[in-house]
């Protein structure tokens, strides 16, 4: 079940989503991603260990779960910002959805976030 989360700034701004994952709160580093493909190394990659990572392509999590693709085999950042995520993923490969992975990693994700306060 979704419920609301926020991403606070430093400086005060505050944007409100909805979570997916595992829900609770967390601080650190926030830096984005370009990348159109491969979420899934993006979420294992130790690179990004730590960090509050926004992914900008607007739909992440269409071809689900795919341990082939990790680079590790756990998230290694510390929560996963994505615009729209697929709730019912459709590839050959695909061992899970994005949201029951991420819960059971104890892992924090949320999307859909708009300007609040």
């Amino acid at each position: 079940m979704e419920q609301t989360a926020y991403l606070i700034l430093e400086n005060g701004t505050v944007f409100e989503g909805k979570s997916f994952g595992a829900a609770f709160d967390v601080t650190g580093e926030l830096v984005f991603t370009t990348a159109m493909t491969g979420y899934l190394a993006t979420l294992t990659d130790p690179s990004y260990y730590g960090q509050i990572v926004v992914q900008t392509f607007p739909l992440i999590g269409n071809y689900g779960v795919i341990p082939a693709e990790f680079e590790s085999q756990t998230p290694r950042l510390k929560a996963y910002i994505v615009r729209d995520w697929c709730q019912e993923p459709s590839n050959f490969r695909c061992e899970g959805n994005l949201d029951t992975f991420l819960k059971e990693k104890t892992f924090p994700a949320f999307t859909a976030l708009t300007p609040g306060r």
